[in-house]
């Protein structure tokens, strides 16, 4: 395997971190430290959040050292599913009429992705389904500063510019801006040791799915590799335990990095390729969590791209496999057999069949797939094997089918 095939192209990258990442079991108690360069004491402050996460009581491991610190507190915690442009836009009319000094989000993706829209709504007028613009920066004034705190492991969006939505067709748009980034993103691991096994699984695959997604881009480079490889590698050790043994909190540590990295590799000139499209445009129509719809088809879209990048995919066998093949096109194989046998391991299903999506339905989302929504995503400059509506109509026939 050549230099190129292991790290992309040289490339050209601009990225934008999170002005400020913390990392560590309970660095969550230091939230009032953060608070304060962004918001006096005294200031208003919309969290957001999901109810569960205030009824089971996480949510006070930051609502209680803010109350206790005079903030005035805006709790919004309607964001326990994943969001829809209606919820986006309800969050968004808080938002302008609480006119905070900071947000903060507070939970899962979709808990920061509607305080990334929250932060924006502050300073950008109007609906905010005009702003979903996909690959088009579409905010123009900088949001309100912004701090996300994930209490699962999956998405990234702590560190990603990327918000998403459902849109009122019924598949998923986003945001994709450098003004979204969260300006201190808090990644505390204990967070996440009470995520029961089936969220792990699912949140765990996005992280997973990020990474791989990352790694068989056309537009990846050296610096995406860096955090793609390593994502697919943390997953790869670590998913089964965090599943396992929620409490282990090495797991959860591990998890919860490969979903940062997740989100930075997808951030780069790197991004997801077909993976996410199908699981994004299946995912909503038939009520999938997004971490299960993109990891169900992760064993597929791998064997999919091995026809035109085969040493790209036979590079991350050595996460999946003690004994990596010798040849280039087994060793790929090796990829898609070691992901069938995470996702069985985490007692997810194979097929589509399995989760009642109907079969006569197919022919319209591989035509959407083909004719309209891989352009939105950029996807002919970024999967390695070329889609049209043939091959697109085969692959998910072979997804409902469970034929991997």
């Amino acid at each position: 395997m050549t230099e190129e095939i292991l790290t992309g192209s040289i490339g050209h990258v601009e990225f934008n971190y999170p002005k400020k990442y913390i990392f560590g079991p309970n660095a969550v108690d230091n939230i009032c430290r953060e608070v304060e360069p962004f918001a006096p004491k005294g200031s208003k402050i919309l969290i957001v959040t999901d109810k569960n996460l205030v009824d089971l009581g996480l949510a006070n491991r930051i609502l209680k050292p803010l109350e206790e610190e005079k903030y005035q507190l805006a709790i919004y915690d309607q964001a326990s599913q994943e969001p829809t442009i209606s919820m986006v836009e309800k969050v968004a009319e808080r938002a302008r009429a609480e006119k905070p000094a900071l947000v903060i989000g507070f939970g899962g993706g979709s808990a920061l992705d509607m305080a990334k829209f929250a932060s924006a709504a502050v300073t950008n007028p109007g609906p905010m389904k005009e702003y979903i613009t996909y690959l088009q920066d579409s905010i123009k004034v900088p949001p309100v500063p912004k701090i996300l705190i994930p209490t699962t492991a999956g998405t990234g969006s702590e560190a990603s510019g990327y918000a998403v939505v459902i849109e009122e067709k019924g598949y998923k748009g986003f945001v994709m801006s450098p003004k979204i980034v969260s300006d201190v993103a808090i990644v505390d691991p204990t967070l996440s040791q009470s995520m029961p096994p089936r969220l792990t699984a699912h949140t765990g695959l996005d992280a997973l799915s990020h990474g791989l997604e990352a790694v068989l881009s056309f537009t990846a480079n050296m610096f995406s590799d860096t955090y793609a490889y390593r994502t697919v590698e943390l997953a790869a050790k670590y998913l089964r335990r965090a599943y396992h043994h929620g409490k282990d909190l090495v797991a959860r540590a591990g998890m919860a990095l490969a979903a940062t990295y997740g989100g930075i590799a997808i951030t780069t000139p790197a991004a997801v390729n077909i993976g996410h499209c199908i699981g994004e445009t299946i995912g909503p129509r038939y009520r999938i969590p997004h971490g299960a719809a993109c990891g169900i088809v992760l064993p597929y879209i791998t064997k999919f791209n091995i026809t035109a990048w085969p040493e790209r995919v036979a590079s991350l066998a050595k996460f999946f496999t003690d004994e990596p093949a010798k040849d280039v096109r087994a060793r790929a194989m090796q990829v898609v057999e070691g992901l069938k046998e995470l996702l069985l391991d985490l007692n997810m299903p194979l097929s589509l069949k399995e989760l009642n999506v109907p079969r006569d339905q197919l022919a319209e989302m591989a035509e959407f797939i083909a004719k309209e929504q891989q352009y939105n995503y950029g996807l002919p400059d970024i999967n390695p094997a070329v889609i049209t509506l043939e091959n697109t109509k085969k692959l998910l026939n072979d997804i409902w089918e469970g034929n991997i």
